[in-house]
């Protein structure tokens, strides 16, 4: 079992446990079932409310439409080289399981976000 697999089995209780914290541009986390399917990594773009609007991360690069790479995907909490979706997309904030890492200062301004904050 990789490193990756374990880090993502260790927050999978926490699906059942209220979030405490706000999703914030440029981080990626963990949702829950996205399409029905699996739960996967996404890039949070954006929360407003209950509604978190994300781009969905996968680890193929696409035949039929580009995607973007994030390119320091160990800084985000990845394990391997990953591809961002161009479509945006939006979920409850109840859907997201944990937060994996954040976009470096390069792929925020790749992909639009402003700064981190710092709290």
């Amino acid at each position: 079992m990789t490193d990756y697999l374990k880090r993502y089995n260790k927050g999978v209780g926490s699906a059942t446990r209220p979030m405490r914290c706000k999703p914030r541009p440029g981080e990626i986390w963990w949702v829950t079932m996205l399409d029905g399917i699996k739960d996967r990594p996404v890039l949070v773009l954006s929360c407003f409310g209950d509604s978190v609007v994300f781009l969905k991360c996968t680890s193929q690069p696409g035949q039929s439409r580009a995607r973007s790479t994030i390119d320091d995907c160990f800084e985000a909490g990845l394990d391997r080289r990953t591809y961002v979706d161009p479509e945006r997309r939006s979920v409850h904030r109840s859907r997201l399981l944990r937060k994996m890492g954040s976009l470096s200062e390069y792929d925020r301004s790749k992909f639009g976000l402003r700064e981190a904050h710092i709290d």
